[in-house]
């Protein structure tokens, strides 16, 4: 299901803003949908809904809301969160998800359920590039032995650095974390290492896990470089 929602991008950073809970009238009952009908499974958004609110990734890791699929960024299309005014409900502690790359044979979108939290981490973790300056004038240094096999290069303000670093404490792994902004030696290694390895700079966060680089965080890819 989650292969099918994907659209596959860098992500972009600042303290995150997740999609409000959606408000719920307390009952003894089972879940209920419009109607008082049972919860679905599955929805539907109409092309020319818009009566709907569509959560996505936006600039530096920030969700932002449009009730309009024409201003979702396309990078940003393919895990979009659904909000339907006055239709169905998902189940408790799930949210509705489509991939608006993907319209059906009658030009609208099918609706899955997925996990509130894994939404917001795959949306930002595998969403937009987030953008950092890197001072001028720097010059990349000769390589020297790494500290550990784990390296984190980051900046303070940097929310889907948090969710990487937050995701790496979980695992139980241990790194070395970098501010590149704090430390311009960090700075100037991470340099080097984008032009050893041919990766652009201005993009954070970058982790080399034993040399091996990747840019963002996309967690299926961090699983398997570790």
């Amino acid at each position: 299901m989650l292969a099918t929602l994907t659209g596959v991008a860098l992500v972009a950073c600042e303290p995150e803003k997740p999609p409000a809970p959606e408000q719920r009238p307390a009952s003894d009952s089972p879940a209920q949908g419009q109607g008082g009908d049972a919860t679905p499974e599955t929805a539907r958004l109409e092309a020319d809904n818009d009566t709907v609110v569509l959560t996505f990734a936006g600039e530096r890791g920030v969700f932002q809301d449009t009730n309009k699929i024409d201003d979702v960024p396309e990078e940003a299309r393919g895990m979009v969160r659904v909000s339907l005014l006055g239709g169905p409900r998902p189940a408790p502690g799930t949210v509705w998800v489509a991939n608006l790359k993907a319209a059906d044979d009658a030009g609208g979108y099918p609706l899955t359920t997925v996990a509130r939290d894994q939404y917001e981490e795959l949306a930002l973790g595998m969403g937009r590039s987030s953008q950092v300056t890197v001072p001028e004038g720097l010059e990349p240094p000769e390589v020297k032995p790494r500290e550990s096999d784990v390296i984190v290069y980051k900046t303070d303000w940097c929310g889907v650095c948090k969710k990487l670093t937050a995701y790496l404490d979980r695992k139980g792994v241990q790194y070395v974390a970098k501010d590149i902004e704090k430390d311009r030696a960090a700075a100037a290694e991470l340099q080097g290492k984008a032009k050893e390895h041919g990766f652009k700079m201005g993009s954070v966060p970058v982790v080399d896990v034993r040399g091996e680089m990747m840019v963002g965080f996309n967690r299926a890819r961090l699983e398997q470089i570790l």
